[in-house]
């Protein structure tokens, strides 16, 4: 069974309806940016202007996809985990003790496989959720462009 989650005394929960004006406006400014380099392939190539803004957002969602679900699933921190295992790497930045207890022998071994362990447990990352909602967001309204004005 699984256990229910304890948000620490720090933690503060916006709700989704506080939250969704401000991802409209990433999204919508995504949206911008996506249209100026769509035009501009548009510009220099033989694509007509739709073409291009579709297949840019299209792109634009594919790499949102890839990197929401790497940084979401873990696959980020498994990799690092098991560079850190296989080639026996230095500390890094996120473990739980700093250079000064390394330095005074307070720590006396790193043990590579708990970075290991780690990378297989990822964090919670909400940021990599919406990172690949708005990627299939990017794709869906790429595809209906190219379905509707072509």
């Amino acid at each position: 069974m699984l256990d229910p989650v304890v948000p620490d005394a720090d933690t503060v929960f916006v709700p989704l309806r506080d939250r969704l004006p401000d991802y409209l406006a990433i999204f919508g400014a995504g949206w911008a940016v996506l249209v100026v380099v769509g035009v501009a392939v548009a510009l220099f190539t033989d694509a007509s202007i739709i073409e291009g803004i579709a297949y840019v957002a299209m792109a634009g969602g594919v790499l949102m996809l890839l990197g929401g679900g790497a940084t979401g699933g873990g696959y980020t921190s498994l990799g690092l985990g098991a560079a850190g295992a296989v080639l026996g790497s230095g500390q890094r930045h996120d473990e739980e003790y700093d250079d000064a207890e390394v330095r005074r022998g307070q720590i006396k071994k790193v043990n590579p496989r708990d970075r290991l362990r780690k990378g297989l447990r990822p964090e919670k990352n909400p940021r990599a959720f919406w990172q690949v909602i708005a990627g299939f967001a990017y794709l869906a309204s790429a595809l209906g462009l190219l379905a509707i004005f072509e």
